[in-house]
């Protein structure tokens, strides 16, 4: 796999232990993952597979079990994220329907799973190219991203917020070790999703991000 298909592991760790405090607090760690819980149950989940790559500390995997799916996978690269993960699964009784392992989504063997959630993930890769083939491998029925606006007002906000998070993570390279956020192009990712023979169901902008649903056409 080329190097620069992949975010290099830093400093998740640290976050997922922030992220794993606010789940506990509210139940999910970001906003944009309750709109898009929202979004995918009114998709319905019930009885469904679900496989959230990029996972963190499996919040997203984790309410779709409560909310009326069989079964949750979650991969993610930090290790950290998936003890969290892990632990978060115990706490709320739903450690016999989850599962969530170490590893690289754009890489990964994956199985096949009725729903696959790539949530504030592809902001995390240089390139999508081979998340993105790689995830639509595995999705039966539905496709949904949330990830960083590219157009118009937001799209600029957004690109000068993470060039000077870059360049905060270019000063800390001892910490972040090379680590860098992106924004891609989403008017090219959903082009490629539909080419996978899925079609926009929702589409929304909750603040700085895009929210997609898609299911198969």
């Amino acid at each position: 796999m080329d190097p620069d298909e992949q975010p290099p592991a830093c400093c998740f760790d640290q976050w997922a232990a922030q992220n794993a405090g606010r789940a506990r607090k509210r139940g999910t760690a970001a906003d944009i993952t309750r709109f898009l819980l929202t979004a995918l149950e009114e998709g319905g989940l019930q009885g469904k597979t679900v496989l959230d790559l990029g996972c963190g500390v499996g919040d997203l995997a984790l309410a779709t079990l409560a909310h009326g799916a069989a079964s949750a996978d979650g991969i993610d690269l930090g290790r950290g994220a998936i003890e969290e993960a892990r632990s978060l699964a115990a706490e709320r009784g739903l450690a016999e329907r989850a599962t969530f392992s170490v590893g690289n989504g754009a890489e990964e063997p994956l199985a096949r799973h009725d729903v696959v959630a790539l949530n504030r993930v592809l902001c995390c890769y240089p390139s999508v190219d081979q998340l993105l083939t790689n995830s639509l491998g595995a999705a039966g029925n539905v496709f949904a991203y949330t990830a960083p606006i590219h157009s118009g007002f937001m799209g600029r906000f957004n690109r000068l917020s993470v060039g000077i998070s870059n360049r905060w993570f270019r000063l800390r390279e001892r910490k972040f070790r090379g680590f860098r956020a992106f924004v891609h192009d989403l008017d090219a990712v959903d082009r490629r999703i539909a080419e996978a023979g899925f079609r926009k169901a929702h589409g929304a902008h909750r603040r700085v991000w895009q929210l997609a649903v898609f299911t198969r056409a």
